[in-house]
């Protein structure tokens, strides 16, 4: 399995919008990189974050911080 995913990948993969993905690159929760006006996914980062700790993902996808 490839590690940088596109944002239709990343999408599909996580079935998260772009807009949340975003969200969490800018809060520091998973990695991405900008590639001319592409974005490019760390799938690790995303796997290590929803992976970690099933109540703490589950919070933040439904837009609660502990």
């Amino acid at each position: 399995m490839k590690r940088w995913l596109t944002t239709k990948e990343a999408c599909q993969y996580t079935n998260l919008c772009f807009k949340t993905l975003k969200k969490y690159y800018l809060e520091g929760l998973i990695y991405a990189k900008k590639v001319g006006n592409k974005w490019l996914w760390d799938r690790e980062s995303i796997d290590a974050f929803l992976g970690e700790d099933d109540v703490k993902a589950e919070l933040l996808l439904n837009g609660v911080k502990r």
